[in-house]
């Protein structure tokens, strides 16, 4: 299996939701290693406007948006990385 990407939107300066989303990532990359590839990317840029993002924190797991404006829980995380097929 191809390595699952995912790609976090943190804002400037970083808010408690993007504080808690990089801690949550990090659980995410000690758990499943090499089968994740976390992209983070602080403040808006050319990738934060091409997937039409209106807030910080976001994430964007394989190409679609998958969270938006908040920290997900673990489990919804977890659910989302098993619809694109990470067990």
């Amino acid at each position: 299996m191809n390595k699952v990407k995912i790609e976090a939107f943190l804002s400037i300066p970083t808010c408690s939701g993007g504080i808690s989303l990089s801690r949550l990532l990090k659980e995410i990359q000690d758990e499943f290693g090499d089968r994740v590839e976390v992209i983070t990317y602080k403040g808006r840029n050319e990738v934060f406007e091409r997937y039409n993002l209106t807030t910080a924190p976001a994430l964007v797991i394989g190409d679609l948006v998958r969270i938006m404006g908040v920290c997900p829980s673990k489990e919804s995380l977890m659910s989302a990385l098993k619809e694109v097929g990470l067990e």
